[in-house]
């Protein structure tokens, strides 16, 4: 069995896709690897596991960008809720507002503050265009009134390593990949973009009690698979998913990554994906969101 990935190594699709892989391999009773197909923000994985044989051996690891992208009708050579068959959900995570220590803002106000003082000057890095990374710096802009500027890569792992290097002033990252960042001193975290406070780091506030209200951006991450992949292919997927998820030293690797397990059922990531593409449809037409 392979798992694609649409982003490079480092990033949280790779991490959470591999540490699955290695726990559901004995379980499966068959290798499981991942390949890392990055580009167009994920999107050319995506196209492949759309045209990959139905056969239970091929899974995408979807995110927050598929539903988005979709919301926004952007062309593409496949179509995500026709293509696409739900298998099991993984996680959810917060994104966390980091910026590089040159960045004089202590909090997010402040933040808000020195980006009005200097319109169309701030930059905001993302893993591409419609990722959680990228819509998150949207909301904060329309949210807040502000002039930033978006700067995509194709990925988080090399948009951070120009965070660091000050080429970048900000970025919405997954927590898991930023956590070690911050823990190290190398970029100073604001606020995390969730409804409520990440365990692993309750001294950061949310954006939304920090300064703007009602802000919410959580991601999440799952496995789809072909859409014509049979029904009973897919719930021994699910299982297996479910039963790694259930693992205390599973459940703690993914909490000391600021991951939160999600198993259910492939029915509940479809009225995921369902209520993420209506509410994503709904702030991007309100916003005027362009996803280049």
């Amino acid at each position: 069995m392979r798992i694609l990935v649409g982003f490079p190594p480092g990033g949280t699709s790779d991490s959470l896709a591999r540490v699955i892989a290695t726990a559901i391999t004995t379980d499966l009773g068959r290798p499981v690897i991942v390949e890392n197909k990055p580009g167009a923000n994920g999107n050319l994985a995506a196209a492949e596991g759309a045209r990959a044989p139905a056969d239970g051996l091929t899974l995408y690891v979807g995110s927050f960008n598929n539903p988005v992208n979709h919301a926004a009708q952007r062309e593409l050579p496949f179509d995500f809720m026709r293509d696409f068959a739900p298998v099991a959900l993984i996680a959810t995570v917060p994104n966390v507002l980091i910026v590089n220590k040159q960045v004089p803002a202590q909090d997010v106000r402040q933040l808000i503050s020195l980006a009005k003082r200097s319109p169309g000057r701030m930059t905001f890095a993302s893993a591409g265009a419609g990722s959680s990374l990228h819509m998150a710096g949207e909301l904060f802009k329309h949210a807040g009134g502000l002039d930033m500027v978006h700067v995509p890569y194709k990925g988080s792992a090399p948009a951070l390593a120009d965070l660091m290097g000050g080429h970048v002033d900000m970025i919405f990252d997954n927590l898991p990949s930023a956590t070690p960042l911050i823990q190290a001193g190398e970029v100073r975290a604001l606020a995390v973009t969730g409804a409520s406070r990440a365990p692993s780091f309750p001294e950061l506030p949310t954006i939304a009690e920090a300064a703007l209200p009602g802000f919410d951006v959580t991601s999440f991450f799952a496995f789809f698979a072909p859409a014509s992949t049979p029904p009973a292919m897919i719930r021994q997927i699910n299982a297996a998913t479910n039963a790694v998820l259930a693992k205390p030293e599973i459940r703690a690797t993914l909490a000391g990554l600021g991951a939160e397990p999600a198993p259910g059922a492939p029915e509940d990531l479809r009225a995921l994906t369902e209520r993420e593409v209506k509410k994503w449809r709904e702030v991007i037409q309100k916003a005027q969101i362009q996803l280049e």
